[in-house]
């Protein structure tokens, strides 16, 4: 019990540490000056990109010890946002989370959606069963997870700086195995608030593997 709560805690801090760094990261400013009319106009240099948030994620996790853990699962998914701005509907992100006990996960996530990208830290609930056990076999393996998703991220792009409310409800089928895991596939309805224009409903479909559970 010691050591899961020792776990949580590594695993929140990394999250907070990304979080924090990613939002206090202000754009260094440079001023320009038109030949024409002598006005000083002001550009950003250096915004956060998805490339930024990525680093910063893996040196967050390659610091904490995880990337050693043996329990873990790794979500790429596809976003629709019906809501979103016109062009900018369609996108994907991927999400790893490390299982702290077959019920609850927390992790870290990268979503990118048209002209709009966020980093995020989650916790998410699960409640595994297992309907097929009665036919034996392989079908022993096989899980249908209900399991919902809460979670705070910070835009790095397409929308004013601040924090976004993340939420998700879903279901995932895992089946087979490989590399010691199993894959998975599900669908999730979820919402971004707090998110500018890129607030509202969104639909994900993921196919993913995960091994330790």
């Amino acid at each position: 019990m010691r050591n899961t709560k020792t776990k949580i805690t590594i695993i929140l801090g990394v999250a907070a540490s990304v979080l924090a760094t990613i939002t206090n990261r202000a754009p260094a400013q440079t001023n320009v000056v038109s030949a024409g009319t002598g006005t000083n106009s002001v550009a950003a240099t250096n915004a956060p990109s998805i490339a930024d948030g990525l680093t910063e994620i893996y040196n967050a996790l390659a610091n904490s010890g995880l990337t050693t853990a043996t329990n873990y699962a790794v979500e790429p998914y596809l976003t629709y946002a019906p809501k979103a701005p016109a062009g900018n509907c369609v996108g994907g992100g991927a999400l790893v989370l490390y299982n702290v006990s077959a019920f609850v996960g927390t992790g870290l996530g990268v979503d990118y959606l048209g002209q709009f990208s966020l980093v995020s830290a989650n916790l998410t609930l699960r409640a595994p069963t297992h309907p097929l056990n009665f036919l034996g076999g392989s079908w022993t393996n096989v899980a249908v997870v209900p399991f919902v998703l809460a979670g705070v991220g910070t835009p790095l792009s397409g929308t004013a700086p601040g924090f976004a409310a993340i939420t998700d409800a879903g279901g995932e089928v895992s089946f087979g195995h490989l590399w010691g895991g199993q894959f998975n596939t599900g669908v999730c309805y979820g919402r971004w608030d707090n998110a500018g224009d890129y607030s509202g409903a969104r639909y994900h479909f993921f196919v993913g593997w995960s091994k330790g559970f």
